[in-house]
């Protein structure tokens, strides 16, 4: 098996029909491999779903951050405005979206119901937008303000 260039390379590789979302994955690389990966993506779906990966459990403030950042695009804006309108203890009917992989799911429907030429200009912004708030996947921790 060749090492992955690209980091959608790397989550198309990543076992998949035993994915257990409450539990980290094992990416089967090292983190060095998939640091690398994640600085020179362009896809910004393949990043929300490594985060996913390897953060499974419930990052209220690091969801509304995303969320908020990615606002430019109104599929996120109405996930932004909804999350903010729920309190992270409040009982929700369904699954809760404070989550990576919930966000990972709303945008990527996004994105394929949106034009080629719009999703290739979105793409980049939407990859800058998500670095600002999460500049290494390993750490959720963002730059200081």
């Amino acid at each position: 098996m060749t090492t992955p260039r690209t980091l959608t390379d790397l989550m198309e590789q990543m076992p998949g029909r035993n994915r257990d979302w409450s539990l980290p994955q094992d990416l089967g690389v090292d983190r060095v491999t998939v640091t690398a990966a994640w600085l020179a993506s362009d896809n910004p779906p393949a990043m929300l779903l490594l985060l996913a990966a390897i953060h499974p459990k419930r990052e209220v403030e690091k969801c509304i951050e995303l969320a908020t950042g990615m606002s430019f695009f109104e599929p996120m804006r109405v996930e932004a405005h909804s999350m903010s309108r729920r309190l992270p203890g409040m009982n929700v009917n369904g699954r809760s979206p404070f989550y990576f992989i919930h966000l990972f799911q709303r945008l990527r429907a996004a994105l394929q119901m949106t034009w080629d030429t719009e999703r290739s200009r979105l793409e980049p912004e939407l990859v800058a937008a998500i670095r600002v708030v999460i500049p290494d996947p390993f750490t959720l921790v963002g730059p200081a303000a």
